[in-house]
């Protein structure tokens, strides 16, 4: 992409002025082909120093206990005369999802895994679209040539499934039919998001987009009041990747190697959003139909204590920029309700400075052994707060931070109401408040050889450091993960209104 083609596809030119301001955040393609303005040797030299300082570990002080959770609050349903979205990052592919089904085509050798698979393949949603097939042909699926033919049906030949989007897999079954992540997605939606317009927004693949208009478009009929958006992940947020010298990767054609930045790169497409409150929810953590009442009630009650919250923080920034007001009673806000423990005095700037930033609520979960982040206290310098932290981002070679990382209680979901305007009602620039020190660098390789890639900070992660954060106790039945097709097969997926 040269500067003309730049500008006309709407990417804004960097002045000398906002390119200080870029060079202080994780750099990325569009910075990258500034080469034609001789900005390219800046850029790199950005990347390189990332990559050579390696990951800056999370100060964390101790994991989140009962005393930090907010407890809940009466469920109201005010937060619905703002205007609310529901956000879904929906890109990935299924291919992990299949992982043990992959290894079993292989190795052609039999798991736990494979047998717990093969044993419940009538449960799974997609069975009547390979009943047919297994029938005619005659498989026997208690063999080991049996199976493989199944798996390699399910994966490859007939459904496919190995190369579809979670989005479009089918998950759920009932009388009433089969269902998509994308259907429940809707049918939340349908409970807690504006009566009259219901909106929901995803981030899907460039590659999966004819199929996802084809679905939706579909799924959409006679549903007029909802309305479904979408975007990709923007390439100029891409990164360079580097060898094990540090030095840039470059393809057979002599191009440097650009890679997707990782989930934090959809900052940007949160950012552009139009909306007051945004709903946060993974496209591969839904339940069946029959059991989302405790999902919805969830949800309203995040809701809830965001919204109260949230006005109880506009109240006291009118009070501080009107000249009447208690540092006390807001420096005792910060502390017992922001769980913001400051290392100094706490000034009328400071205060300011602290209230009036995006706030999020997000649902946690009782620590089941799930993988993935948790909530942390984490000391920032000047003052102490909750992040969410993911398990790369802490030094576990420390014996101090390994036990605190053990200790946790409670783990990550990803389920965040996010309030994204300011007092005025004017938006945030969401990328103000993204702390560029919070990347992430792991080793992977690429046509044999061993590259290192850089991410940009997780969405929850670093890329909201700079946020007001609440954490509230969730029940463990909103979390309904599908990480393996084997996870379809757990409570949260059954039809609870067909088991006798």
């Amino acid at each position: 992409m040269n500067l003309a083609e730049s500008i006309t596809s709407g990417i804004a030119i960097y002045s000398e002025s906002n390119l200080e301001k870029s060079i202080t955040r994780l750099p990325t393609l569009f910075d990258v082909e500034l080469f034609n303005n001789g900005i390219r040797r800046i850029v790199l030299e950005k990347f390189i120093e990332k990559f050579r300082k390696g990951t800056q570990y999370v100060e964390i002080v101790s994991a989140v206990t009962e005393q930090e959770l907010m407890k809940g609050t009466a469920v109201t349903e005010d937060y619905l005369e703002q205007k609310c979205v529901k956000f879904v990052p929906a890109s990935g592919a299924a291919t992990r999802m299949f992982k043990d089904l992959y290894t079993f085509l292989e190795d052609e050798k039999e798991t736990d895994f494979t047998e717990h698979f093969f044993s419940h393949l009538e449960q799974f949603a997609f069975y009547e679209d390979l009943a047919e097939y297994i029938e005619a042909n005659k498989i026997d699926k208690n063999t080991t040539e049996g199976r493989l033919k199944i798996a390699d049906s399910v994966v490859k030949s007939k459904l496919d499934y190995g190369n579809l989007p979670k989005a479009l897999l089918k998950v759920h079954a009932s009388e009433e039919g089969v269902t998509t992540p994308i259907d429940e997605h809707i049918l939340e939606g349908e409970h807690y998001l504006n009566e009259g317009s219901v909106h929901l927004h995803f981030t899907i693949g460039e590659e999966h987009e004819e199929l996802f208009n084809q679905y939706v478009n579909q799924a959409l009929k006679g549903k007029e009041h909802i309305e479904i958006t979408y975007s990709f992940q923007k390439k100029v947020t891409n990164t360079v990747a580097v060898d094990m010298e540090n030095q840039p990767f470059y393809l057979e054609n002599g191009e440097v190697f650009y890679r997707p930045g990782g989930h934090g790169a959809l900052l940007e497409n949160l950012n552009d959003l139009d909306a007051d409150i945004v709903f946060i929810k993974n496209i591969d953590n839904v339940c069946h139909k029959s059991q989302v009442e405790a999902t919805i009630q969830s949800k309203k009650e995040l809701a809830s204590i965001g919204l109260e919250v949230k006005t109880q923080i506009k109240g006291y920034i009118s009070d501080l920029l009107s000249e009447e007001y208690n540092l006390e009673e807001i420096g005792l806000f910060t502390k017992e309700v922001l769980n913001i423990t400051l290392k100094a005095e706490l000034t009328k700037d400071k205060a300011l400075a602290l209230l009036d930033r995006p706030l999020r609520v997000c649902g946690m979960v009782k620590n089941s052994g799930e993988p993935g982040g948790g909530p942390f206290v984490v000391d920032n310098g000047d003052y102490l707060d909750l992040q969410i932290c993911e398990k790369a981002e802490i030094n576990l070679a420390d014996e101090e931070k390994q036990e605190i990382f053990n200790s946790s209680k409670y783990f990550n979901p990803v389920d965040i109401v996010c309030f994204v305007k300011d007092y005025k009602g004017e938006k945030f620039d969401l990328r103000d408040y993204s702390n560029k020190d919070r990347y992430f660098i792991s080793e992977k390789t690429h046509q044999g050889k061993e590259i290192k890639a850089l991410e940009h900070p997780g969405l929850w992660n670093g890329a909201m450091h700079n946020w007001n954060t609440l954490f509230v106790e969730v029940p463990a039945e909103t979390f309904n993960p599908m990480k393996t097709i084997n996870d379809l097969l757990r409570e949260g997926h059954y039809d609870t209104l067909a088991v006798k």
